[in-house]
């Protein structure tokens, strides 16, 4: 699928096993989120009473109290949005397809696409979750990381939706250009909420708040 996108996309049996592609998902992106929460459960285990929260850039819009607790909501919500997330990165990307020219196979089709390439990227988002969640990520390097995923992302899911529909590649990268922007999009949302500094925010002089 990697190595060969072509070969793999071409071929596209109607009706499309959502299930397969979802477990797929699941299989890549939910190994590492048990793990983030064994880890976080630990930490808030062994947590000493009173103490302060490191700072984060978010809290100059949001306390740090409802930060925290968004945060973990949205960690406990992985397994219900990751099939959300296969539905709209494939509608999405059907959109796309359909305005550039019209689309050859189902909106399935372009779902079976955009699924089964985002597993990469969210195996390698769930396995930096765990450094990103213990505060051992700087903002640079996280947004640095997940700029060469999408990267990645943008140009097999073009493809793949390209050779899904018999369309050329050009309208495959153009179609492709919305799902992976609404990936990068909740990716970028959702981390935040962790990272002590992001690009444009000022970071408060004090290295802790108090919860």
């Amino acid at each position: 699928m990697i190595f060969h996108p072509s070969r793999s996309f071409r071929v596209c049996p109607e009706p499309i096993d959502h299930g397969r592609v979802i477990r797929f998902l699941a299989t890549v992106r939910l190994l590492p989120w048990v793990a983030l929460v064994g880890v976080l459960g630990y930490t808030q285990l062994t947590a000493v009473e009173g103490m302060g929260v490191p700072m984060r850039a978010i809290y100059v819009f949001i306390e740090p109290s409802l930060a925290q607790v968004l945060s973990m909501w949205i960690v406990m919500m992985i397994p219900v949005g990751l099939p959300l997330l296969y539905f709209v990165s494939g509608l999405t990307g059907h959109i796309g397809v359909a305005l550039t020219g019209g689309a050859s196979r189902s909106i399935g089709a372009s779902m079976r696409a955009c699924g089964y390439v985002s597993g990469l990227v969210l195996l390698v988002i769930g396995v930096v979750d765990i450094p990103l969640y213990l505060g051992w990520v700087p903002g640079p390097v996280y947004i640095g990381v997940l700029g060469v995923q999408l990267a990645g992302y943008w140009g097999l899911a073009g493809l793949a939706l390209a050779r899904s529909h018999q369309v050329s590649v050009a309208r495959g990268i153009i179609a492709a250009l919305l799902p992976t922007l609404m990936l990068g999009g909740v990716t970028v949302a959702r981390a935040s909420l962790e990272l002590a500094e992001l690009p444009g925010i000022e970071v408060p002089t004090s290295p802790y708040a108090l919860p």
